[in-house]
């Protein structure tokens, strides 16, 4: 009786064993013993945020509103050539608006009779007004998407212009000269109203006309911006912006301008003198403007440096900047992303163990670029004998496994 039980005891373990070890064979099999990910196409680009002030050549204007009412005909970043006329000065408020009502008459008298004005009409094909028309509407159309309103008022008086052109030439308008005639008798109206012709505010050099007077123009002549200490930049940065000014503006000589910044003691390597970057200062409408780090004026006794980019880009909203942050965005690395737990080594030789297969088989890499959990390595051409043998897009790379080797079996 005793025997019995000891041999149903016995068997009862042995069929438990063979029971598990059948089970982790065929977990085995069908669990893979490394696991993998797929390499593919990834694209970095390295950034550092700053903080400094933007330094123009710039010319002030030296003539003042005054008492008077001033009425700008230019706007912020307009080209203007020496003797433009960048603003009127006006006795008062009523003649100011007397003479704006008496330009729009003007100008939309002047659209009516071209409009109407057989040499206009005589060549106008529908077709192609309507090409003009819808050519013009895109544009102010993207102009809104933008965020970017530069000319979208001539694109407007433009499309206005085809419009009644093409009124005429479809026959649904003879002509417009009883309108034509209103705002004659309305311009004469007004002219009899005004006090006193303006006072009329000229360019005195060619350049970009600039509306925002904030204290700092000339604070650094213009030759010795590249040379600033970091000690000078943050000086610059410590002073007050100053209140409003009875200045009509100012003319930015040339369109390169600089921005000056300081940056600590461990990013200083990063700015090489003559790279190309983008700076990226977060205005709605602008993209990152394209800068050359012109200038990296190191601070031997306190550490850090004064970086001074150069930047030949301007727009309306640029030419306003003075204190400002922005993003530098230094070049792009594109290649081949793995995580970091996928770099091996067999002797010196760095690469990765992909899935062939049933083998793994062993590819070596160049690291371009490495972050934490991840690096780009470089992707080679498979055309040639040492990229057949490379890291190629869609490898399965293993990212987990031990005891690896080249021509290791898989299962």
């Amino acid at each position: 009786m005793k025997s019995t039980l000891t041999q149903r005891l016995v068997m009862a373990l042995v069929t438990v064993f063979l029971l598990a070890y059948v089970g982790y064979q065929i977990w085995r099999y069908v669990t893979p013993a490394y696991k993998t990910e797929t390499a593919f196409t990834y694209t970095v680009t390295e950034t550092a945020s700053v903080n400094g002030v933007v330094l123009r050549d710039e010319v002030l204007l030296d003539n003042s509103v005054g008492n008077g009412v001033a009425s700008y005909l230019v706007g912020d970043g307009a080209k203007v050539a020496g003797g433009t006329v960048i603003a009127e000065i006006y006795r008062n408020k009523e003649d100011a608006r007397n003479i704006e009502q008496l330009r729009a008459l003007e100008k939309k008298r002047t659209q009516l009779e071209k409009a109407q004005d057989p040499g206009t009409t005589s060549f106008a094909h529908t077709d192609v007004l309507n090409r003009q028309i819808f050519s013009e509407l895109d544009t102010i159309i993207g102009s809104v998407e933008s965020g970017s309103m530069a000319g979208a008022a001539e694109n407007a008086d433009n499309l206005l212009l085809l419009m009644n052109t093409k009124q005429i030439a479809t026959g649904r308008q003879s002509d417009f000269q009883e309108t034509i005639n209103q705002h004659k008798a309305e311009e004469s109206y007004l002219s009899n109203q005004i006090s006193r012709d303006p006072r009329q505010i000229t360019a005195p050099q060619p350049g970009y006309f600039i509306r925002t007077i904030d204290g700092f123009e000339g604070k650094v002549p213009y030759k010795e911006v590249p040379d600033l200490t970091r000690a000078q930049v943050d000086e610059l940065l410590a002073q007050p912006v100053q209140g409003e000014s009875d200045r009509v503006g100012k003319v930015m000589l040339g369109h390169r301008w600089y921005y000056a910044v300081t940056v600590p003691e461990e990013d200083v390597s990063l700015y090489k003198e003559g790279a190309s970057v983008t700076l990226d200062f977060h205005l709605s409408g602008t993209q990152p403007v394209p800068a050359v780090v012109y200038s990296v004026n190191e601070d031997k006794d306190n550490g850090g440096a004064a970086v001074i980019f150069r930047c030949d880009y301007i727009n309306e909203s640029l030419v306003n900047l003075r204190f400002t942050q922005a993003d530098v965005e230094f070049k792009s690395i594109s290649g081949l992303r793995v995580s970091s737990s996928a770099i091996r080594y067999e002797g010196i030789q760095k690469g990765v163990y992909v899935s062939r297969g049933e083998t793994m088989q062993f590819r070596p890499v160049t690291i371009l670029y490495e972050s934490p959990g991840f690096v780009i390595c470089l992707e080679m051409d498979t055309n040639t004998p040492e990229g057949a043998n490379g890291l190629q897009q869609f490898d399965e790379v293993i990212i987990e496994g031990a005891q690896l080797y080249d021509g290791k079996p898989l299962k």
